[in-house]
């Protein structure tokens, strides 16, 4: 019998979670969002951590929450992911140590006192390309002592656009030979902020997150601000990092506010005939066990539940 896990994403506005049996089993789920007052989590970094730790005991003590297992999904402004070549002379279980002796040489970063891991995304004759995940330990250990205090454990941590790639295929990977996108953009709408991520395959090669002050905003307005970000990253993705060679065949985008609807985003983005193929995420499409009225900000924590995987850090 799977064990029961609680799921637990952070933004800067919004403490979300999903509690539910690890793996594709959808009963007896137990999930929410809860709003925060600004100046708790400022850019992913805990500034009133009392307050917030009050937030989330009150929520787990009226949900009743039992799992005292946690998988944490990073908040999005903490992790970063970039591209790094690595000499072929170094076998591949010895990559890791290769970036760790070159962080504050050839590769800088802000700090080097960073959790990090890494993919290989290709081999070429003379070198690896390697992407490198990482964020800053002690913004990620505020977190993970949050749950310390409630006497809870973090095992296993995950990141959005892995999550978001997990939800969008899931239901599809029963199908054993079905195959990845390889040029496929995720678009997250929340209500002040928007993520873009490109994969190749599995692979995230491609990451940005705006804060967007959308008070007073009107609908169309913020759709407009998306579509002309969306066609310069693609752009940036097809002559900056492909040389022409390659574009984005399909975007994918998120719903995760609640100022547009589906239906408004699919009219505004959604075109017949364009080279880049437009699908507005809806739950309803994914598979019938899964309740189709779960809040949209939980897409996030219930995506980190549905597969084991090693988790990054």
């Amino acid at each position: 019998m799977a064990r029961l896990s609680i799921n637990c994403f952070f933004t800067d506005n919004e403490f979300s979670f999903i509690e539910k049996p690890d793996g594709y089993n959808m009963k007896k789920l137990k999930y929410s969002s809860v709003k925060l007052e600004p100046g708790i989590i400022e850019n992913g970094i805990i500034y009133k951590e009392d307050k917030l730790l009050k937030i989330i005991k009150d929520t787990f003590k009226m949900f009743k929450i039992k799992s005292r297992r946690v998988n944490l999904i990073v908040h999005e402004e903490l992790f970063t992911f970039r591209t790094i070549e690595v000499p072929i002379i170094y076998k591949q279980n010895e990559i890791g140590n290769y970036l760790k002796s070159q962080i504050g040489k050839s590769i800088m970063i802000p700090s080097e006192d960073i959790i990090m891991d890494y993919v290989i995304h290709r081999k070429n004759e003379d070198h690896y390309e390697v992407i490198m995940f990482y964020a800053p330990s002690s913004e990620l250990k505020n977190y993970i002592q949050l749950f310390y205090e409630m006497n809870m454990q973090v095992v296993r941590t995950d990141i959005p656009p892995l999550s978001l790639h997990r939800l969008y295929y899931y239901r599809k990977g029963e199908d054993s030979d079905m195959k990845f996108d390889q040029d496929i953009m995720f678009v997250a709408v929340f209500d002040d902020t928007y993520s873009m991520y490109i994969f190749d395959e599995e692979i995230p090669i491609f990451s940005l997150v705006q804060n967007v002050n959308v008070r007073g905003m009107e609908n169309d307005k913020y759709m407009s601000l998306l579509d002309s970000e969306i066609s310069k990253i693609a752009n940036y993705y097809r002559f900056n990092i492909n040389a022409g060679d390659r574009m984005i065949q399909k975007l994918v985008v998120f719903n995760m506010t609640n100022k547009m609807t589906n239906d408004e985003l699919n009219s505004y983005f959604v075109e017949e005939g364009s080279p880049m193929v437009t699908q507005i995420f809806d739950m309803k499409r994914i598979s019938k066990i899964v309740d189709t009225l779960i809040d949209r900000e939980c897409y996030i924590p219930l995506a980190a539940s549905l597969v084991q995987t090693k988790g990054l850090w």
